[in-house]
């Protein structure tokens, strides 16, 4: 099944709550976090599946963001965020029974092979794009997937989803800064991704608030990828670029409505201007009384508010045609009025 088939994304906007590792290496804060999930209405809850060892070297420093914790070095900070294989498994299956998809950002190779028959699709991270042995046995398992795009030039992503069947492929745009400035979001890459390549285009969320990803809807995104906390005051990781519940439910209250909004590409009379239309639009009407076989000059025609008859835009056309009856000042010009 391609990606878009899988997520629909031909009808709607495919919205996740990345809860990432925002349950603080809590399986219980994971649990809670997934039926908070389903409250807000979100299509999907993802999270991260990785073996620390497999995945950092002891020489990688803390991340700002989480420097207050007191750890030396990224390995003994991820350390404490993971989660077993068999925790995930119970997570995918409490998402299945409550008709929400299950996703993970998986991290290393070990971790890929055991969680891939619990995922519908794979989600591969921004740093990964890169990452062309994980790349490729992504690939061999025969699954669609989707690819941010943080940090990466045209020609790592076309080497990335050269790898891949077109109908497996969806691409979120994305800017990995915790949290992007408002003034580097760049949502214009979205255009820049429709129109280059024939995959659903999305875009992953690093920023405060939800108004980015609602622009982002409002441009074409066809997935969003919004972070996830039970508690968005929380002052590491990525609590503090997170939705909470409320925040969330908000978002995708807002996403449909959005959709709602956005229409087709037809530019058209809609339905509810039918009245309005009879009521404001000009037509064509007498100035002064005139006779039969009266050939029309334009000081005879006058654009009045009536909805009826001749449209005031055709008013040239109508210039030197006679009337075939005697009419009256202010009647209105019909097409059977004239010759």
């Amino acid at each position: 099944m391609g990606i878009k088939q899988l997520l629909d994304l031909q009808n709607r906007v495919f919205v996740i709550a990345e809860v990432g590792n925002n349950h603080n290496g809590s399986f219980s804060t994971a649990k809670e976090l997934l039926d908070k999930a389903v409250e807000t209405g979100v299509d999907a809850v993802k999270y991260q599946t990785f073996n620390t060892e497999k995945w950092f070297t002891d020489k990688v420093p803390i991340f700002a963001r989480a420097k207050t914790l007191g750890y030396k070095n990224q390995i003994d900070r991820f350390r404490d965020l993971e989660l077993s294989i068999e925790q995930f498994l119970e997570l995918a299956k409490l998402a299945n029974e409550a008709g929400i998809v299950f996703l993970t950002t998986v991290l290393d190779l070990d971790s890929l092979e055991a969680i891939s028959q619990a995922i519908p699709a794979f989600k591969v991270s921004s740093a990964d794009l890169i990452h062309i042995q994980f790349l490729e046995k992504v690939s061999k398992i025969n699954k669609p997937v989707i690819l941010s795009t943080g940090q990466a030039t045209v020609e790592e992503i076309d080497q990335a989803i050269s790898i891949f069947p077109e109908e497996h492929v969806a691409l979120l745009h994305c800017v990995s800064s915790y949290p992007t400035p408002e003034n580097q979001i760049n949502l214009n890459s979205i255009n820049f991704l429709r129109k280059k390549y024939p995959f659903p285009i999305g875009y992953s969320d690093h920023t405060i608030g939800t108004l980015a990803c609602e622009a982002a809807v409002a441009i074409g995104a066809r997935i969003i990828e919004k972070h996830f906390t039970l508690d968005s005051n929380q002052k590491f990781g990525d609590h503090s670029l997170s939705a909470g519940p409320n925040e969330m439910k908000k978002l995708v209250k807002n996403i449909r409505s959005i959709e709602n909004m956005m229409g087709s590409e037809v530019k058209e009379c809609q339905p509810c201007e039918v009245e309005s239309k009879k009521q404001l639009r000009r037509s064509l009407h007498l100035r002064s009384n005139v006779k039969k076989g009266t050939a029309l000059t334009g000081d005879l025609i006058i654009s009045l508010v009536s909805g009826l008859g001749i449209p005031a835009n055709k008013f040239n056309a109508t210039l030197n045609k006679k009337v075939v009856r005697d009419m009256a000042k202010g009647e209105v010009l019909n097409e059977d009025d004239l010759k």
